[in-house]
């Protein structure tokens, strides 16, 4: 399948095959080196699969569609896919909270908000439901001072139902797919419809400008029940930090892929994907080495725009 707004015509010489033989050797002796140590940095041809993934923002959701469907989609492909970025869609992208973090250096746990006036959160009105927190606030207390009431839910915290400020209200609450325990952990799971529920009382029955999900894979056991239970089209802007799985198949993968499709032909038009640096490993079944596999991706709701709120 060819990519679009790509147009060329090959020429070959005796030249560019003997240049392609050597890459391609070079190639497999980078792999040969790097597939013991699933810590070393990301390789060259790996950093260029990142660079050409992360572009492309004039791909069409046909394009995606057929891509995902195909019954010969390498893990490339799904890498392509999840890496767009779809920058061009929000002209005003912002990252709200996170931390400096070494080895390699940069910024973990920020999340992007697009600032255009049909989008923005509304600062005098805004509500954000923030899942995963892990004591790391910087996000919550950034959307706090924007001047949202700030809903964070965490079991792993070890910290009962509390106000950490006045604007930011937690509750040692799971996301799942329904009510109930996980006896191992001693965790209380809840979908995100009875939260809402719930909560009501406290913030009316307003849309969720801002949900968050941070949840280290429980987002493939919530996303499918926040859409069939309507829960997801209350809500104005998406943020998940999404987790592949090195130890299944590509096509169990591709179906993580599909329900994000599944998102976007709600009507989530996607215009942020940050790759995280310190999540680098090997998919064998995906033939992919030194990657990574999770992956912050943030949509906003065209259905439910909104004229400027000045």
């Amino acid at each position: 399948m060819s990519l679009p707004c790509c147009n060329w015509k090959p020429r070959i010489t005796a030249r560019k095959c003997l240049k392609t033989f050597g890459a391609c050797v070079l190639g497999l002796a980078i792999i040969a080196i790097i597939d013991p140590y699933p810590g070393l940095k990301t390789t060259e041809i790996n950093a260029a699969l990142m660079q050409g993934a992360a572009g492309g923002h004039c791909y069409s959701s046909s394009y995606w569609d057929a891509l995902l469907d195909s019954e010969s989609l390498t893990g490339y492909q799904l890498l392509q896919y999840v890496m767009w970025t779809n920058s061009s869609s929000c002209l005003l992208s912002h990252d709200f909270g996170g931390v400096l973090v070494q080895n390699p250096p940069g910024i973990d746990g920020q999340k992007a908000v697009c600032l255009d006036p049909h989008v923005a959160p509304n600062p005098a009105d805004c509500l954000v439901y923030s899942f995963g927190i892990n004591d790391e606030w910087s996000f919550d207390e950034q959307m706090e001072k924007y001047g949202c009431q700030v809903f964070a839910f965490d079991p792993s915290m070890a910290k009962g139902q509390h106000d950490h400020s006045p604007g930011i209200h937690f509750y040692d609450w799971g996301l799942a797919d329904r009510d109930g325990m996980d006896s191992e952990k001693n965790w209380t799971l809840r979908s995100l419809s009875s939260i809402y529920s719930d909560l009501t009382a406290r913030h009316g029955h307003k849309k969720i400008d801002y949900l968050k999900i941070d949840a280290e894979f429980a987002e493939w056991i919530a996303l499918p029940q926040m859409i069939q239970s309507g829960m997801l089209a209350n809500v104005r802007q998406l943020a998940v930090e999404i987790h592949l799985n090195k130890s299944e198949s590509i096509d169990k993968n591709r179906d993580y892929a599909k329900l994000l499709r599944s998102i976007e032909r709600m009507g989530f038009v996607r215009f942020d994907s940050k790759y995280n640096p310190w999540s680098i490993t090997h998919f064998l079944h995906l033939g992919l080495f030194s990657v990574p596999f999770a992956y912050e991706i943030a949509w906003y709701n065209e259905n439910l725009l909104s004229g400027f709120y000045l």
